[in-house]
């Protein structure tokens, strides 16, 4: 039997095209492998053996910084639906990291403030949370650092980036 050419032609009748594939597609797989290896390392080195997650440790840090602040701008400022982000406050909520206030403008609307737990567990972790960033990007040089950057964020900037966080809920 004659080998197939990965072409996108198929020479058995009856079969649809070898896929093949292109830059487009080995790009969005290098970004979603690059992205979970991150997560899963930064979870299960930093953040695990605390019982938290980076996803927690994000949050913590965006609320200790811009807060008082809403669900709503932490959810947004996160990367997080509104829906995911109330469910990873549950647990901030009950280790006493975080305080939740009715906001004094809106009686409605509510406010996030990191408590002093809080903020002792972040000057804990941040150190090994910094340590292990640093260890993933001195992979590369401080040129290819910098342009990583750029068109990460020249991604992120883009149409279809946009039209998604419009989209979340």
């Amino acid at each position: 039997m004659a080998q197939k050419k990965i072409s996108g032609e198929n020479p058995e009748q009856g079969q649809p095209p070898v896929p093949t594939s292109s830059t487009a597609t080995r790009l969005v797989e290098a970004l979603h492998q690059s992205a979970h290896l991150l997560a899963y390392d930064l979870d299960s080195t930093v953040h695990r053996p605390h019982h938290s997650t980076w996803a927690a440790f994000r949050v913590l840090s965006i609320i200790g910084q811009q807060g008082p602040i809403s669900p709503a701008h932490t959810a947004q400022l996160s990367g997080m639906s509104k829906p995911a982000l109330s469910n990873l406050l549950k647990p901030l909520l009950a280790q006493g990291f975080v305080e939740q206030e009715t906001a004094a403008a809106d009686k409605r609307s509510k406010m996030l403030s990191i408590t002093a737990a809080g903020q002792k567990y972040l000057a804990e972790i941040a150190p090994q949370q910094q340590k292990l960033e640093e260890q993933w990007a001195n992979e590369l040089t401080p040129i290819e650092q910098d342009l990583l950057i750029s068109l990460l964020n020249k991604l992120m900037a883009g149409d279809r980036a946009a039209h998604n966080r419009g989209n979340r809920t």
